[in-house]
């Protein structure tokens, strides 16, 4: 078997009933995202799982509300922001959206691609700035109940301020935002989802 005829027969393989993608448009979804090939298909049979019976297989599109089916997002307190970025429709998620919503989380995606993301998810108020309201917000989804008391908050939101407002206007802006992630190795690890 030559090389041309080989992925095909292993797409064939992997899609088994599910043979709704010409090679030509899983070349593209591959050329488009940090995802493979195999990750692709992993994630249309995923999505299509939650609705047996889809009516277009071809362009499948769910209720938003299947994402918060999924493991990684149950418990996720930045659902509702997440839905609010990767989502161009309300109540609608597409399989394209759902391709790049975990494009973006997966491990190959590089870190100003899940920086840029994440500035937009933790926007609260969608001002292309944060403010610390923002941030405010981002404490409160984050911590337990009664884990830091309102003091301990506005103490964090101060050092926050101090290390990335670096042209001291009262906001932080995507680039001040950009290089203090550049501070946080952790950050890679922790705005992922394993496919």
């Amino acid at each position: 078997m030559d090389q041309v005829t080989r992925p095909l027969v292993h797409v064939r393989k992997l899609m088994k009933n599910h043979e709704v993608f010409e090679e030509e448009e899983l070349i593209d979804f591959q050329k488009l995202t940090y995802l493979s090939r195999k990750q692709i298909l992993k994630l249309y049979k995923q999505f299509c799982s939650y609705e047996p019976n889809m009516q277009d297989p071809k362009n499948p599109a769910l209720p938003q509300s299947y994402l918060s089916l999924m493991p990684e997002l149950t418990v996720n307190p930045f659902l509702d922001r997440i839905i609010k970025v990767f989502c161009s429709q309300m109540r609608i998620i597409t399989f394209e959206e759902f391709l790049d919503m975990m494009s973006v989380f997966c491990e190959e995606a590089p870190i100003n691609v899940k920086t840029s993301y994440a500035f937009r998810i933790y926007d609260f108020d969608d001002d292309d700035m944060f403010s610390r309201g923002d941030i405010r917000e981002l404490l409160n989804r984050l911590k337990s109940d009664n884990e830091l008391s309102d003091l301990e908050c506005e103490e964090i939101i101060d050092y926050v301020f101090l290390e990335a407002d670096l042209d001291t206007d009262g906001y932080i802006s995507y680039p001040e935002f950009e290089q203090l992630i550049t501070k946080s190795p952790d950050f890679i690890h922790a705005f992922r989802m394993r496919i």
